[in-house]
Formats: structure tokens, C-alpha cells, sequence
């Protein structure tokens, strides 16, 4: 990621992210391939967390919408983090065949969770999305105007009609 320092940081966010999330989806997609070995994930675990760090340090462009991508890539993250585990698990009973075979059956499985994962993180029409949401300008949230009359306490029918009453009956002594 090269930033410009000519630019804001919201021009820079609109400029290099679209670009990041179109390069972290085709790495997505080639990692997740069921011809590929499990063991190529690490790079693309890496690739995860690097996205997510790089949309985390924009967050204050984009605002809590952001939030709900991050989600997602937390998500993936969780789930390529437990083969990860497996993994180094794996490597460490190399001499046990039992409880090797045990860890690599856990491992399939959670692979064929990842894949799972991924196929509803990259559904139709979701880089679109992505790469659209990060492109566009996002204003910041506009504060509320205070305005300078006491809020008046929420009241039931019965109340509003005595106040209602009150009121009138005040009107008509002046």
C-alpha cells in the first residue's frame, strides 16, 4: 500500500483500497481452489489479516459501516486461524500416526468450513460491493443540532389532556 501525501486520507482510502480488496479476492479465490494443498492457506491467512489491518487504519474515512466488512474478514480470519492450529498441532505429533490422523481429519474438516466460509464471503456480486464501497466518498456523521428548548417528558393521553386543560384555563384568566 503507497500512500500519497499530497492526498487526504479519505482520497487515498478511495484510491488504494478498491485495489486491495479486488487483489485480496483473486488471492481468496486461488487459495481456497480444493486442488490446493491446506498448507498454502498460511499466505493467504496473512493476506487476510493484512487487509483487515489496512481497512482498520481507515475506519475514521469510512465510519461504523465499515464494521460489518471487517466482521467478515474477522470471520475468515477466525476460521483460517484454527487450520493454522491444526496445523502446527499436526507437525508436533509427527510421531504419533494415531493422533496425526485424528488431527488431519479435524484439518479436512475445517477446510471444508473455510471453503464454505468463502463461498458466501465471495457470493455473487460481492466484490462489486466491496470495491463500490470503498471507492465512494463516505461524509462523516453529521452531528445532531441541540436545540435550545427543554425536551418535554414523554406523557400519557390522560396527562396531555390535564396539561391541555391547565393550559387553556391559564389562557383564558389572561
Amino acid at each position: 500500500m503507497k500512500l500519497k501525501p499530497a492526498l487526504s486520507a479519505a482520497e487515498n482510502a478511495r484510491a488504494i483500497l478498491p485495489k486491495m480488496a479486488r487483489k485480496y479476492f483473486e488471492a481468496g479465490r486461488k487459495a481456497i481452489d480444493e486442488k490446493r494443498p491446506a498448507e498454502e492457506l498460511h499466505a493467504f491467512r496473512l493476506e487476510t489479516k493484512r487487509f483487515r489491518y489496512s481497512l482498520e487504519l481507515f475506519r475514521p474515512v469510512y465510519g461504523p459501516q465499515l464494521d460489518r466488512y471487517l466482521e467478515a474478514l474477522r470471520e475468515l480470519q477466525g476460521v483460517l486461524g484454527k487450520i493454522s492450529d491444526y496445523q502446527a498441532i499436526q507437525r508436533l505429533l509427527a510421531g504419533d500416526r494415531e493422533l496425526k490422523a485424528q488431527i488431519q481429519h479435524a484439518l479436512k474438516e475445517k477446510v471444508k468450513d473455510l471453503r464454505d466460509h468463502w463461498r458466501a464471503f465471495d457470493s455473487e456480486g460481492e466484490l462489486k460491493r466491496w470495491r463500490t464501497y470503498l471507492a465512494s466518498e463516505h461524509s462523516k456523521p453529521r452531528k445532531r443540532r441541540v436545540s435550545s428548548a427543554v425536551p418535554k417528558k414523554p406523557v400519557g393521553r390522560a396527562q396531555a389532556r390535564a396539561r391541555s386543560a391547565a393550559a387553556s384555563g391559564a389562557d383564558a384568566r389572561m
